[in-house]
């Protein structure tokens, strides 16, 4: 989709105390052949922080950065992959009225895994769009893993979950970063990956903490992980080519690449090799140190290449996202100017 007029004015980030990987091997809570051919230096942790007040930090930070008045916001979305901490609540409300205020405004959560804050600019531009009485939106996302649920050094494979929250504000009226395309693509043939053979319950599963390596290997015990990957470089490949074109611009005109937090054995074979990038041009140096903020990858990656002015007025970066159930969403953005809130700006007091 290519988007007329649509700025991200402000962005905002909690993140926990690092806990090192290292540390968690010596403890033997971390199996250290996952530790190396993940190649993660540490992990963000929570402890009594909860995911609405994490995404409420980010989310007064984003407002503050982006001069946006609190009653020109008239959309609230809010992704997430893990419980926010109550049952039968709406998180996005609450983050609505400790972040926004109480004017009204349109608030929802957006349950698309991974790809959520992918997935939510998308509604966002289409929502903002669609009335020019629409000015901004506020997205967020939140997440903390923790026992008896998730048991983040054991659930999964090729990544390990993280905790912190991210906030973007997204505008019509300008910003220091103009958004020139997104593009979702999917394919729900790969949904089983993260099922694998586990039946649907009528209540909460007592079987924890969850185990999504065994779904995974339940599903490529039938599905061999190469037919699996054509079709994950795929999907992928179409998005970021679709978004290119929607730019109008050429794989050769992107600066930086913002890519999930996952282990580098993953994003060699999904990413790197895929579309033969090299690490040094994406957030994977970062991103090690963080592990998998849940939904907030891609706003936290462009944040830190904003921040540290790793990206220059002009310059051109590709964000990529992906979801389980298989959606992927890229999203080309092009810097205008360093926001105050950048190190070395010359535009103004952070």
């Amino acid at each position: 989709m290519k988007i007329e007029r649509l700025f991200i004015a402000g962005i905002g980030t909690y993140l926990p105390p690092l806990t090192r990987v290292e540390d968690a091997v010596a403890d033997g809570r971390y199996d250290p052949q996952e530790a190396e051919d993940t190649g993660l230096e540490s992990v963000c942790e929570a402890t009594t922080e909860t995911p609405p007040d994490m995404a409420v930090t980010a989310a007064r930070s984003a407002l503050a950065r982006s001069g946006i008045r609190p009653e020109d916001v008239s959309l609230i979305l809010h992704a997430s992959l893990y419980f926010q901490g109550l049952e039968l609540y709406t998180t996005a409300s609450y983050i609505h009225r400790e972040a926004l205020g109480t004017h009204s405004a349109l608030a929802l959560e957006v349950k698309n895994q991974c790809n959520g804050s992918m997935t939510s600019m998308e509604l966002a531009a289409c929502y903002l769009q669609s009335s020019p009485e629409r000015s901004a939106a506020l997205v967020t996302t939140a997440d903390k893993c923790c026992l008896p649920v998730i048991d983040r050094w054991k659930c999964d494979i090729g990544t390990v979950p993280s905790d912190g929250a991210t906030a973007m504000i997204l505008s019509q009226r300008g910003g220091f970063a103009r958004v020139l395309s997104t593009v979702t693509v999917s394919d729900p043939s790969l949904e089983r990956l993260h099922r694998g053979n586990a039946p649907f319950t009528t209540f909460n599963d007592p079987k924890v903490p969850v185990d999504l390596r065994l779904r995974k290997l339940q599903y490529l015990g039938d599905v061999e992980l190469d037919e699996f990957t054509r079709k994950f470089r795929t999907g992928l490949r179409n998005s970021v080519d679709q978004a290119l074109r929607d730019a109008g611009i050429t794989f050769r005109d992107v600066a930086r690449f913002v890519i999930p937090h996952a282990g580098r054995l993953v994003l060699q074979r999904e990413y790197f090799m895929a579309l033969d990038i090299a690490e040094s041009a994406t957030t994977w140096a970062w991103g090690r140190k963080l592990g998998h903020i849940g939904a907030g990858d891609q706003v936290a990656g462009f944040g830190h290449l904003v921040e540290t002015n790793a990206l220059k007025p002009g310059d051109h970066c590709l964000l990529m996202g992906v979801g389980a159930g298989f959606t992927w969403t890229c999203a080309v953005v092009q810097l205008i100017e360093q926001p105050s809130w950048a190190r070395g700006s010359t535009n103004g007091a952070p």
